[in-house]
């Protein structure tokens, strides 16, 4: 699309905070309905600006006239990926649309309970036919990636597809692909930004308990449960939004976080145990998990989901870094920090990755575990200079 492309980029993701506590005297509000008025006042106003811009108020308009929309996401999909497709492909279907949820491969098995996500196509496994829905959609929504390199096996198809794209995404340097992109890396997910997008178009009434599910589950995971920097005032505002609905938050962590298997734990165990590094001088973890050991416990997609996370949560841990290895000698990494250690330019220039400041993700092409371990002891000094 080159330049003629409709870019609505937001890098600082200025939050307007208003105390509106306007209320016509010798009116009697009642506490609850008083704070759903000022919340629905609050949503629009604190929401990222890209989706109070024009063009984002525009799209819905455009909808109504397209025969198929699909909604997709990146390859490996995690929860705000999951979350946003079926989110947003509940609410444009409610609203009597044509619409197909595509996804490039299968999601983590603890996200299976979401609502609609049976009915997600999945392109590695029928590439035949999900490569005709693709060929045939009007528009194709293209969430929570920044590039058509990210969907793995389906870009080719989703490149070449005639289709308008339209991008909703919160990572940074997003490519010009789209006709439409809406951008915001200071936002916690993508979900997030999609409720931002339903909240321009009025049309806060009309969502369902089931967008609502997705969105707190993205959002959820996307954010460490809410506890990481990117979660600002408006987040809690619209999970507030959410809860109002009437969805069940307690069940929405537990069907995601609860649900182990004994061999997942067992495998967590084993990493921590046996597979962990520790550079305490630099304040760096490492976990790396290979093929044997992944067969050993029987790895299904998504049972080392949060291991990153335990590791980061040593005492004197800055930065943790998760590897695990796939067939071909490649290794997928993920990377975690606190505070302003960025590990964002780490995968971006050492392991053809890229993402956030304090969570990243890449791959190393290497014959062995210890040969990553020991690129990565290579480079500590390089990455993270003494003073």
């Amino acid at each position: 699309m080159g330049q003629a492309a409709r870019r609505f980029i937001h890098e600082g993701c200025e939050k307007h905070r208003k105390n509106d506590s306007s209320v016509a005297h010798g009116t009697k509000v009642g506490r609850g309905n008083l704070l759903r008025m000022n919340l629905a006042t609050n949503l629009l106003d604190t929401a990222s600006n890209v989706m109070r811009s024009e063009a984002a108020q525009s799209t819905w308009v455009e909808l109504a006239a397209l025969d198929l929309i699909v909604v997709t996401a990146h390859r490996s999909p995690d929860g705000d990926a999951v979350g946003s497709v079926l989110a947003l492909t509940h609410h444009l279907k409610e609203a009597g649309l044509n619409v197909e949820a595509v996804l490039p491969d299968r999601f983590p098995r603890n996200l299976a309970w979401l609502p609609g996500s049976d009915s997600i196509h999945f392109f590695e496994e029928n590439p035949e036919a999900t490569g005709e829905l693709l060929g045939r959609a009007e528009l194709i929504w293209c969430l929570d990636f920044n590039g058509p390199g990210r969907t793995g096996s389906m870009e080719e198809a989703l490149r070449t597809s005639p289709a308008k794209k339209w991008v909703v995404d919160h990572h940074q340097l997003p490519e010009d692909f789209a006709d439409h992109l809406f951008s915001d890396p200071a936002c916690g997910s993508t979900c997030e930004l999609v409720f931002d997008l339903i909240a321009s178009w009025r049309r806060l009434e009309s969502l369902s308990q089931a967008s609502a599910i997705c969105m707190y589950t993205g959002i959820m995971t996307d954010t460490g449960s809410f506890r990481f920097s990117s979660v600002s005032a408006h987040t809690h505002l619209v999970l507030s939004h959410l809860v109002g609905l009437g969805i069940d938050h307690a069940r929405i962590h537990e069907q995601t976080f609860d649900q182990r298997s004994l061999n997942q734990v067992q495998l967590e165990g084993h990493a921590l145990s046996d597979k962990l590094y520790t550079w305490m001088d630099f304040g760096v973890a490492l976990i790396v998990l290979d093929l044997e050991t992944l067969e050993r416990f029987n790895y299904q997609p998504g049972d080392t989901e949060g291991v990153v996370n335990r590791a980061l949560a040593l005492e004197g841990i800055h930065v943790a870094i998760f590897a695990k290895e796939s067939k071909g000698g490649l290794f997928k990494m993920s990377f975690r920090s606190t505070g302003d250690l960025s590990v964002r330019d780490i995968a971006a220039e050492h392991f053809e990755g890229g993402g956030h400041r304090n969570a990243a993700g890449g791959i190393y092409h290497g014959s062995t575990a210890l040969s990553l371990v020991s690129h990565i002891e290579s480079q500590l000094l390089h990455w993270f200079p003494r003073p």
